[in-house]
């Protein structure tokens, strides 16, 4: 038999060793937290992320998730404080009869008032944020309009739609309306503010002031067919004079095609019905289906940015956008390689 001694001795060391067991559960977990925090936090100064904001409404989310990640970690550590006592001292020993405990009214209030006053400082700091990105005075407005699967960006008093792509001046507020085409699609430079959905028949608005120059993509993040994920634009910020210069050159016509390929490009272009779907301002060709082109060369990317914009790819698009994007409302140019090669040389020189 087992003295009673040495009974005790053994509770005493298997005690001990659920705590030391309880501890470093508690470290481990703790390590792997910070390890994920840490993670995230370098992964987003790389990508587009609220994380990395270089507007201020995109600042102001930031700061919420900020303070509300700050909030519910207190919250958590709490909890896992108080965890880690109850399972330490709280610990039935095997002689123990089970304890019967009344109601306290007192921890019952209390308990009762502490989630109720954090659920509220969180809704105060919501409402804040939200008024604080109500839409102010703006210098800088135009439209966005969503399409299967492309960004069509329209500057109606200075008489121009680009695709795509667009310029905005930094410090200075920037106010745009947002509409849809065909289905609902939502708008998102994630380092300049918030998600806001375009929605056909309605009109939604979105305002932000950038405030460090550099090129951020911007996405559709509600899902919208096929080519969803293949739905992206570039947003430019840069210094108001070259934001002003942008505009007036924007503003022109298309420019006229001085290389022998590129003219030849240039007449065969309305002869084969490119014109139905696009426009090329100063030419015959004035369709509003698809992406404007007058000033197509000096974008950096094909299909919504499905590829860059180089002399071979714009080939391999016009030769067969299907095998780039399935879906696309692009359909095949059935030209000799030669004619497909003059519309490449036309196209690439509308800058």
């Amino acid at each position: 038999m087992r003295a009673e001694g040495d009974d005790k001795s053994g509770r005493d060391g298997a005690g001990r060793g659920g705590r030391r067991l309880t501890a470093r559960t508690l470290l481990f977990v703790s390590i792997w937290v910070i390890t994920l925090a840490l993670a995230g936090a370098a992964a987003a100064a790389s990508r587009p992320s609220v994380l990395n904001p270089a507007g201020s409404a995109a600042q102001e989310i930031r700061t919420l998730a900020i303070q509300v990640f700050g909030i519910l970690s207190v919250v958590l550590v709490t909890v896992w404080i108080l965890l880690a006592y109850v399972i330490v001292k709280g610990r039935r020993r095997p002689e123990s009869k089970a304890s019967r405990t009344s109601g306290n009214l007192t921890i019952e209030i209390v308990w009762t008032l502490i989630p109720a006053l954090i659920v509220a400082v969180l809704f105060f700091l919501t409402v804040r944020t939200t008024q604080q990105l109500s839409l102010p005075v703006a210098s800088v407005r135009f439209n966005v309009v969503g399409h299967q699967w492309w960004w069509e960006f329209d500057f109606g008093p200075q008489g121009f739609k680009t695709a795509n792509e667009v310029l905005v001046p930094n410090d200075r507020t920037v106010y745009a309306d947002l509409q849809a085409a065909d289905v609902i699609h939502s708008f998102w430079v994630p380092q300049m503010g918030g998600k806001v959905d375009t929605i056909p028949g309605r009109v939604n608005h979105i305002s932000f002031t950038p405030l460090i120059k550099g090129t951020y993509l911007g996405e559709c993040s509600e899902f919208c067919g096929v080519q969803h994920a293949q739905m992206r634009f570039v947003m430019k910020v840069v210094s108001p004079a070259e934001y002003v210069a942008w505009v007036q050159h924007q503003g022109q016509p298309a420019v006229t095609p001085t290389g022998a390929a590129a003219m030849a490009g240039g007449q065969l272009m309305p002869t084969i019905a490119c014109g139905s779907c696009h426009s090329v301002r100063g030419t015959t060709m004035h369709g509003t289906f698809a992406p404007d082109l007058t000033h197509f060369g000096s974008r950096g990317g094909i299909g919504a940015y499905a590829m860059v914009n180089t002399p071979a790819n714009l080939l391999k698009w016009l030769q067969d956008p299907q095998a780039v994007k399935p879906g696309c409302q692009m359909p095949q140019i059935p030209l000799p390689l030669p004619q497909q090669q003059e519309l490449v040389a036309y196209l690439e020189e509308l800058k």
